[in-house]
């Protein structure tokens, strides 16, 4: 488990990962920030050991039953690597459970929390922010996007923005440092909304500027009619179980052709799945879907993915669980009938037998998807309906555009089963 020439899980085999892994962290992570991912697991040489540090208190997760019995020698080393901090271990973990772990409450397993104390407070790239140490989500706090949140910064200013699934308002602390015209942050959560104006008070920025909004997502942007220069879409996990993914295949591309249709003309949009079930390929179909039926132009800029303070070990691709997409919205069209209705005014040979085919297109289409989704049915039966769906999407947008008609009727090829 621990890797090719590793004969004893020792306190001094612990002590040399975390070294190597604290090395790792002087190196990348940017100024003023006491809040990173200190040991990330298989990234880091140790599988089933999580480490997040919190300014002096470090959140530890072990989610293995054979780490669990030798970590007293674990923690061993991490006292001695970092003296001065206290190390609790968070224990309510799913995964522990099904390890026959423990699965409840905290531990302190070095040091001395005062009573009382129900958050770690730290600074990430001169923001103040706090860790909940108790019944928070995975260890109190997303290290995970802070890179993504400085680009966000970067992004926001002279921009009305827009966070969705906002959760403790770090992406839009950062839109505010920015120099966002304004941001709207919308939570279902009233406690996580709680600790988002919590946040802007510790960091004195200025609170007309944002509207905290407390709603199911998916209800607000169906009755929000704004657009906006930034959106950022976080969702937590629609998925955790292969079994369930079709659905949330669904659920993230409803999501995504909402997010998309707020994006004005010329602006951005990061968007986001954390489920490791959903992987870096299915997402981008399934977001290529999601700009087909929300009839916009959309140009991919740059892929995301977790904070390097988050190393994957490439004997272990599952550890790339966040992925993402910075696309920028150009305007309306897509392969809808507004996009490629440029018919009336054509005059030569081609451009009529274009016009002709693009017709035909439109014919087809409004006949229904259904009778192209029974025939890759019936001609691939071992495919799944997520599969089936970025299909059709893709062939259907594959359809000659206002900027490329000589790409009519290009068949896409089927994508081969892993």
């Amino acid at each position: 488990m621990l890797g090719a020439g590793v004969e004893d899980a020792g306190r001094a085999f612990f002590a040399a990962r975390l070294a190597e892994a604290l090395a790792l962290r002087q190196g990348v992570l940017p100024p003023q920030t006491t809040g990173f991912r200190l040991l990330n697991a298989e990234g880091d040489g140790v599988p089933g050991w999580t480490v997040d540090r919190f300014g002096d208190v470090l959140v530890s997760q072990v989610t293995a039953a054979g780490l669990e019995a030798v970590r007293a020698e674990a923690y061993a080393a991490l006292a001695e690597t970092l003296p001065d901090c206290v190390v609790m271990q968070s224990n309510d973990v799913p995964v522990r459970r099904a390890e026959g772990l423990a699965f409840a409450g905290e531990e302190v397993i070095h040091g001395e929390l005062p009573a009382g104390t129900a958050e770690a407070r730290f600074t990430e790239s001169g923001l103040t922010f706090t860790a909940e140490l108790a019944g928070g989500q995975k260890t109190g706090f997303y290290c995970d996007q802070r890179e993504n949140r400085r680009r966000a910064e970067r992004l926001a200013g002279g921009r009305a923005v827009l966070d969705l699934f906002a959760h403790a308002g770090a992406f839009g602390l950062y839109a505010l440092r920015g120099g966002a015209e304004r941001v709207v942050c919308v939570e279902s959560s009233a406690r996580l909304l709680e600790r988002g104006r919590h946040h802007l008070e510790l960091n004195g920025l200025p609170p007309e500027r944002i509207d905290w909004v407390k709603a199911n997502v998916f209800e607000d942007l169906r009755e929000r009619t704004e657009t906006y220069g930034l959106v950022i879409c976080d969702p937590p996990p629609l998925v955790r179980k292969r079994p369930d993914v079709d659905a949330a295949a669904r659920a993230y591309k409803d999501l995504n052709r909402l997010a998309l249709q707020r994006v004005a003309p010329g602006g951005f949009l990061l968007t986001f799945s954390c489920s490791g079930a959903v992987d870096a390929k299915l997402f981008r179909q399934v977001f290529f879907a999601a700009a087909v039926e929300a009839r916009v132009r959309v140009a991919l800029l740059q892929p995301l993915a977790a904070a390097p303070d988050h190393p994957v070990a490439i004997t272990h691709p599952q550890g790339e669980y966040l992925k993402g997409w910075l696309p920028t919205v150009r305007g309306a069209g897509g392969c809808g009938r507004r996009a490629i209705r440029y018919t009336e005014d054509m005059a030569t040979p081609k451009e009529e037998l274009i016009a002709a085919r693009f017709r035909t297109t439109l014919a087809l289409f409004e006949m229904g998807e259904a009778m192209l989704r029974q025939k890759l049915r019936r001609k691939h039966p071992e495919a799944s309906e997520v599969e089936i769906e970025a299909h059709v999407r893709e062939w259907l947008a594959r359809r000659p555009g206002a900027e490329n008609g000589d790409g009519v009727g290009r068949r896409v090829a089927w994508p081969r089963r892993s």
